[in-house]
């Protein structure tokens, strides 16, 4: 049920379009975007593309493929000029269900993404850079501290190549930026990278807080 609830509301600004948007250039044009935006999000879903911060995708998609079916059918207007009928039948429901989505959409993404990007959380497995040649993963392992500031990581212990001290094979690894933001837009939390070592092992540890 609510996996139909979802996906209807995930097709729905380029069912709108579809629907609305007249026989111009544009129609193609902006029905080609949301697909691709589209395409983005499901492949996200579905595991064939990893981001750092999902959930910030997920938040984003909605109102930015309402806000490209805004602008282009102020741009139909623009071009054909303004209709001279009132939508019913399907074009009608499409419209109610878009603004209602709108209206949802204004007033639930801010607090989804305060609640989102506010607490610390494992990081996600891409924020985890695949070992170069030579390297050897013997272990990795994901926890969260506890109390004020927490913090959550994932960590990977390694092997250096054969013939390479310990240390310097952990120095090879050391990012030049330790810490950066872990989304591009709406997730500012710090995604931080330590490198150390642990007798004869490599620590490769990637570190996830809450906002401050």
């Amino acid at each position: 049920m609510w996996a139909v609830v979802g996906v209807l509301f995930t097709l729905l600004p380029l069912v709108h379009w579809l629907l609305r948007a007249r026989s111009t250039p544009l129609r193609a044009s902006v029905a080609a975007g949301l697909r691709l935006w589209l395409a983005l999000v499901l492949a996200v879903a579905f595991d064939l593309l990893w981001l750092r911060s999902e959930a910030e995708l997920y938040l984003l998609y909605t109102p930015l493929a309402e806000l490209v079916v805004l602008v282009g059918l102020w741009l139909d207007r623009r071009i054909v000029g303004p209709r001279t009928e009132r939508p019913a039948g399907w074009p009608r429901a499409a419209g109610i269900a878009f603004r209602c989505q709108l209206a949802l959409v204004l007033l639930a993404t801010p607090l989804l993404a305060l609640v989102a990007f506010h607490e610390a959380q494992i990081p996600s497995a891409k924020a985890v850079p695949k070992p170069p040649p030579g390297y050897t993963v013997l272990d990795a392992r994901e926890d969260c501290g506890n109390g004020h500031g927490t913090v959550c990581w994932r960590t990977l212990y390694l092997a250096g190549p054969p013939d390479v001290p310990t240390a310097e094979a952990a120095d090879r690894l050391r990012p030049r930026q330790r810490c950066e933001a872990n989304g591009w837009l709406l997730d500012r939390r710090d995604l931080c990278t330590e490198v150390s070592t642990d007798g004869a092992r490599i620590v490769y540890r990637v570190l996830l807080g809450g906002s401050v």
